[in-house]
């Protein structure tokens, strides 16, 4: 999980990256902070981090065609990428004073999980489910935290709701088969199983091995 979320974020990174440069070439008028900008994509692309970090924080406080969401956006996204989760949710939060954001909430219950803070993870995700209650991402990650919790029931709720908008992510049956499992539905957790074997699910055997089964 941690190898996919890895290429996942790299690929962000590289998304974000080619944005923030093709905008700079539409820019009729750069402004300092642009320049700045300029230069923090140029220490982020050489791998130097703590350079593109401090660069793109001085960008912050001058002029730029940039908004500040999209620049805490990029900083989050450099300390994701070296493991520092703490000071990643720093710029998150500071993002979501200025912009709510569904998928920037989910990120941030899941950096608070990877630190340890379960009860701010928790508090994350249900941030998320309250501004789009339609999406399974939230409920999935939420029903994941309560099986880790031991609040099996709980699980299974959160995870019914994430299958039944999500029904073809093959983790989010393997997660709600093993909520099952462990809070005594042996029938309808290998009914998951299942769903998750037709959807190609890796790793399901680690995750019968979670549910005992």
């Amino acid at each position: 999980m941690k190898t996919q979320f890895k290429a996942q974020l790299k690929s962000k990174n590289k998304l974000v990256i080619f944005l923030l440069l093709f905008s700079l070439i539409l820019a009729s008028c750069a402004k300092q902070g642009d320049v700045t900008i300029r230069e923090a994509m140029e220490a982020y692309r050489r791998q130097n981090y703590e350079d593109a970090a401090s660069l793109f924080k001085r960008a912050l406080s001058e002029d730029t065609n940039y908004s500040e969401e999209t620049i805490c956006n990029f900083i989050a996204n450099i300390y994701m990428a070296q493991g520092d989760f703490a000071e990643a949710n720093v710029y998150i939060e500071r993002f979501l004073e200025k912009k709510s954001d569904y998928r920037m909430l989910v990120q941030l219950g899941r950096n608070y999980k990877e630190i340890g803070d379960n009860k701010k993870a928790a508090e994350s995700y249900n941030r998320a489910i309250s501004l789009n209650p339609k999406k399974g991402e939230a409920y999935a990650s939420l029903g994941s935290l309560q099986i880790a919790e031991g609040d099996f029931s709980s699980a299974v709720e959160n995870l019914k709701k994430a299958a039944e908008f999500e029904p073809k992510i093959a983790v989010i049956h393997a997660n709600l088969a093993v909520a099952y499992a462990l809070s005594g539905d042996k029938d309808s957790a290998e009914d998951e199983f299942r769903t998750a074997k037709e959807l190609k699910c890796e790793n399901l055997e680690e995750f019968r091995d979670r549910a005992g089964m």
